[in-house]
């Protein structure tokens, strides 16, 4: 697993646990304002590996996602934890991303399913959260950037037909 690195920023990040979860999950998209200034808060920059290790602690935290997430990946979270890591570094291009990658991002972007209405708004909030609006809008965008681009080449490829023929595996057709 990636390990934080060694003081180099000042944030402590541990996992969010079910109650940390639920009140992060029950805060919705909302930004966080300072109460006493009404301005909105800005955190520290962060390096991408404390970052991927927040996001992946966080996400371990949340019962659902943890869930979804031991299943794509087969228990394996390492693999989560390198999909996360090229997934949020902004040099990432579409052709660098694992189909684990490809998953995560598909469930961090799309309103789809019971997991993309939960991740989706957990993961952009956490993101608020470790590092203010400004910076987590940047990450925000290059993710769904990467989601758009997929959704262009996937829907602008011809459908695949494994049998090269119309209808049935046969090739008989379907009439």
């Amino acid at each position: 697993m990636l390990q934080p690195s060694d003081g180099t920023v000042e944030l402590a990040c541990r996992p969010l646990g079910e109650e940390g979860a639920a009140a992060l999950a029950s805060r919705g998209t909302s930004p966080r304002f300072d109460e006493k200034t009404h301005e909105r808060q800005e955190r520290p920059a962060i390096a991408l590996n404390d970052l991927v290790f927040c996001v992946a602690a966080s996400f371990r935290g949340h019962p659902h996602i943890n869930n979804v997430l031991t299943h794509i990946s087969g228990a394996n979270r390492d693999a989560v934890e390198r999909a996360l890591h090229a997934i949020l570094d902004p040099r990432t291009g579409r052709s660098a991303l694992s189909p684990l990658a490809w998953n995560l991002v598909d469930l961090m972007c799309a309103d789809r399913g019971v997991t993309g209405r939960i991740l989706k708004p957990f993961y952009r909030e956490l993101l608020i959260t470790l590092l203010g609006d400004a910076l987590a809008s940047h990450f925000i965008a290059h993710v769904t950037s990467l989601f758009l681009e997929r959704e262009i080449v996937t829907r602008s490829a011809p459908a695949f037909n494994p049998a090269g023929g119309s209808g049935s595996a046969s090739g008989a057709g379907v009439r």
